[in-house]
């Protein structure tokens, strides 16, 4: 397993969280906003923004403390580098189907070799083999 973050949070399974976490996220759009109009003489009204982001954040602490989530460390990784986290889901769901035909392959030459072997062990040693199968429940071959 891939390694993974830890996050604890009683009060956003009891839905506390989430209004706070919403209301940062806004805050931070509103941020963007005004970062991205930025003129002088704006200094009081980014001031203000940011407070009131900071502010946001601080509810967010308040109300989501007690739930563990974990979260894998790539996702956080992407996310910080603005990747998006629908396209991580959809990279690690091909990862685990890649991951899934290459055990399917290694079971199938698994069960072609254990074939092979009991074939030839048949050959080599009739009676044991006669002796194995029963034991196993195959049929004569």
């Amino acid at each position: 397993f891939p390694p993974s973050f830890s996050w604890r949070s009683d009060a956003m399974s009891q839905g506390g969280g989430e209004p706070a976490v919403r209301d940062a996220l806004a805050k931070i759009h509103d941020l963007e906003c005004v970062i991205k109009d930025f003129k002088d003489g704006d200094e009081t009204f980014l001031t203000e923004n940011i407070n009131r982001f900071i502010a946001s954040l601080s509810q967010v602490r308040d109300n989501v403390g007690k739930e563990e989530a974990e979260l894998p460390l790539e996702l956080l990784r992407r996310l910080d580098a603005g990747g998006n986290p629908d396209k991580f889901v959809v990279d690690a769901f091909h990862t685990c189907v890649v991951e899934n035909q290459r055990v399917k392959g290694k079971t199938v030459k698994l069960t072609q070799f254990r074939d092979a072997l009991l074939r030839e062990a048949s050959e080599a040693f009739p009676a044991e083999a006669r002796l194995y199968k029963k034991l196993k429940g195959h049929a004569e071959s």
